[in-house]
């Protein structure tokens, strides 16, 4: 046994590589396109307790077993403690890159890394409150104020009806619908830049999010966190984990969230549940089940609009329907995997995965404002979607050397099946209900959903086989190839019109590197890659959408001019054909060839033992090339030419305390306020953060978080410059973290 770079390693297993997880079908009945399966707050405190009381009884009978043992002992064993250098994982590749470790000098990419203290310090609940601590990452619009996280990677972003594509622990992304992660089980965040697809399929354009959870341990550690807010937002979390004998651990994340809003009318609610379990078949294979069941609801929030260009309404103001309800959102997923070690060069990490989504809900909408400038004309519709994915992917990684030369092999195999039920109904075309603008009166002319614009069932199929080959030539010089076949398959049934339309494809996604590290602490790389991806949906002709076909390369340098201060620069090319995007008649723009170049900029430096510095800045511009609706060098919606963010965090002692301080100035630039192009934009802004921790006692944190410090009027995302999300005003919380 031995340990090294903050491994344990036993018989030569890395046991921090254990991250794979199998298929359980079957939900409980609880697959409905009418959301039927929402999670009672009763019923959830109830599953709680038991899972709760249960591992409660599992622990002390476990240690009344140890007390009876050691009662009989004769002889007293001396402890053996285990120590790890622990290793700066914003300078170690992520094992998703390339599913091999090294430091990221030693790798033709970058990625920008969101570490478990981050998380903790500046108090991030969302993705997309990660989102202003990295580069290269923009937040879009949040789909009626947050009900799923939605980005753009370096200009181009992903669907906006079905949410975020990321990978889970290094492995392939599960597509459909799901509620915002929630980070009760998240311990750190990696967003991988350059192409991926050659290794991840779909989804993996310019770069792709690597969400690495929380993993069952055999040491029992307990937390319980509550935080408040001057917005009333409440939120209380609970995480546990544990050995339940020698072989089995569990791990168990829980939250609820009842959150109020600065927003008139606007509220919403969230839970989430997520058991684990791990067991040690051998010394070396491991199994693990992991799941997560997830359910927010709340008012659906288009916002406030533009008018004659201008923002110049009460941040506050509603203007949907309170009676419409709450949208609803609701999440299953259940991941089987097996890590297994043949020796010390070669494992296998094979993982099926199911998870099923519904949202379901109505709402009034803004659709045009009215020549008076003081009316807003709203439509009325209600959504009834749901997803199912089952996947199966099978990782072989080996090392092996020809002559001097070393190789890196990967190969993996992938298969999934996925479908789409999406049901829309709609107020009747031409009718209009109004309302104040600046005196909202609610319940007047609420509009009847009379007609059906969507009833389609969508089924994708995908078989995909990669290789890959990182050549390591010398100390100074690797290079890495790889290409993935995939099988798509698509299908849409159009219930209205009782068609069906299909298509298929065989795409090669291949993707290149090149490293080379004149000195230890400095590397230039450059890397290239294509990608594939099946749009959905169907056009105006009933004819299936082309797919996006996107080529990205990028050149770079890292410097690493202290053992934890970073420096990096990069240049970045994607091209993309066939960008869809939805407008607010429920039918896509094929937005044609667009393409997006820029520059990203970072800088992490450990000033002092107490002191550290992050910046960032990047230069985008994502515009359209060929559009048959758009004019060429239109803004491609919500993608600013100028981000830059700094932070920093400072740990001192205080009357005996551990204690920090943290700050945080966040920049986002002009940007189209428009789905397409009409010459509206989003106003620049800068918020800055604050914050301050304090360890009372070994086991009790305390912590101060102060958001919009100085109570700036911000616009985060737009769908349309009628629906303009108004960022939050000047916030603080107060959070207290109990450990036991």
């Amino acid at each position: 046994m031995e340990s090294s770079q903050g491994i344990l390693r036993i018989k030569g297993i890395e046991m921090s590589q254990f991250k794979l997880n199998p298929f359980l079908k079957g939900n409980g009945g609880m697959v409905s396109p009418h959301i039927q399966t929402q999670i009672n707050p009763r019923i959830f405190k109830v599953l709680c307790s038991v899972i709760l009381g249960a591992i409660s009884g599992l622990n002390a009978q476990n240690s009344h077993a140890a007390e009876v043992e050691a009662k009989t002992e004769a002889t007293q064993l001396s402890t053996i403690t285990l120590t790890a250098e622990k290793q700066d994982e914003r300078h170690t590749s992520s094992q998703a890159i390339t599913q091999f470790n090294h430091d990221l000098l030693d790798v033709p990419f970058t990625k920008s890394h969101v570490s478990n203290e981050d998380i903790q310090n500046h108090h991030v609940q969302r993705i997309s409150d990660a989102l202003s601590l990295v580069n290269g990452v923009v937040y879009q619009d949040s789909y009626g104020g947050g009900f799923w996280d939605n980005y753009s990677f370096r200009g181009f972003s992903t669907d906006p009806n079905m949410g975020t594509i990321y990978m889970r622990n290094g492995l392939s992304s599960v597509s459909g619908i799901h509620t915002p992660r929630d980070m009760v089980n998240i311990h750190a965040i990696d967003f991988l830049k350059g192409p991926m697809a050659a290794m991840y399929g779909q989804g993996a354009i310019g770069g792709i999010m690597n969400i690495t959870t929380k993993q069952p341990e055999w040491e029992s550690k307990n937390s319980l966190s509550v935080s408040g807010s001057t917005l009333e937002e409440y939120r209380a979390v609970l995480d546990t984990t544990g050995a339940m004998n020698q072989d089995v651990a569990y791990r168990l994340g829980l939250a609820y969230e009842n959150n109020q809003s600065f927003r008139d009318q606007v509220d919403n609610q969230h839970y989430y549940i997520a058991p684990q379990l791990a067991w040690k078949l051998s010394a070396q294979t491991q199994l693990n089940l992991d799941t997560e069941f997830a359910q927010s609801k709340g008012v659906f929030d288009r916002g406030i609009p533009m008018v004659n260009g201008q923002l110049n309404l009460n941040k506050k103001t509603f203007l949907g329907e309170p009676s419409d309800g709450d949208i609803e959102i609701q999440d299953q997923m259940v991941q089987l995997r097996v890590n297994h070690a043949f020796n010390d060069d070669w494992n296998n990490t094979t993982a099926i995965t199911y998870s099923h989504g519904e949202r379901a809900g109505t709402s009034t909408e803004i659709s045009s404002i009215a020549t008076d400038g003081q009316t807003a004309n709203r439509f009325r519709r209600s959504r009834q979607f749901e997803t199912e994915t089952t996947n199966f992917q099978s990782i072989l990684r080996g090392k092996l050397n020809t002559g001097s030369i070393r190789h890196e092999l990967v190969t993996n195999i992938e298969a999934g099946h996925y479908t789409i039920d999406q049901l829309q109904r709609r107020s009747a075309a031409g009718a209009s209900s109004q309302i104040n603008l600046n005196h909202p009166v609610y319940g007047q002319n609420i509009l009847p959903l009379t007609r059906t614009t969507k009833n389609t069932k969508e089924t994708q199929q995908m078989l995909g086989f990669n290789l890959q080959d990182q050549i390591f030539l010398n100390d100074q010089w690797n290079v890495l190839v790889g290409g993935r076949l995939n099988r798509l398959e698509q299908q849409i049934d159009d219930h209205r019109s009782g068609k069906s339309a299909e298509q298929a494809f065989t795409p090669f996604t291949p993707r290149a590197g090149i490293n080379y590290q004149p000195t230890e602490k400095l590397s230039f790389y450059t890397n290239w890659g294509k990608a594939f991806e099946l749009n959905t949906g169907l056009n105006k002709n009933n004819d299936l959408y082309d797919p996006e076909k996107t080529e990205s390369w990028e050149v770079g340098a890292k410097y690493q001019f202290r053992a934890k201060s970073w420096l990096g620069l990069t240049y970045f090319d994607l091209d993309k054909q066939h960008l869809l995007t939805e407008g607010i008649s429920d039918s896509y723009v094929d937005s044609g060839r667009v393409q997006s170049h820029g520059v990203e900029f970072e800088l992490q430096h450990q000033l002092t033992d107490q002191l550290r510095l992050n910046a960032n800045y990047t230069f985008t511009d994502a515009s359209i090339v060929e559009s048959e609706v758009e004019a060429k060098g239109a803004r491609l919606k919500n993608i600013p030419k100028h981000t830059a963010n700094l932070s920093a965090n400072y740990q001192f002692n205080f009357a005996g305390y551990d204690a920090g301080l943290i700050g945080h100035v966040n920049y986002y630039g002009k940007r189209s306020a428009n789905y397409i192009d009409n010459g509206t934009s989003l106003p620049d802004f800068t918020i800055v953060n604050v914050g301050a921790y304090a360890q009372l006692r070994p086991d009790l944190r305390v912590q101060l978080n102060i958001d919009n410090l100085f109570d700036q009027d911000y616009y985060v995302a737009s769908y349309t410059n009628n629906w303009v999300q108004p960022g939050e005003p000047l916030k603080a919380t107060a959070t207290l973290n109990w450990t036991f």
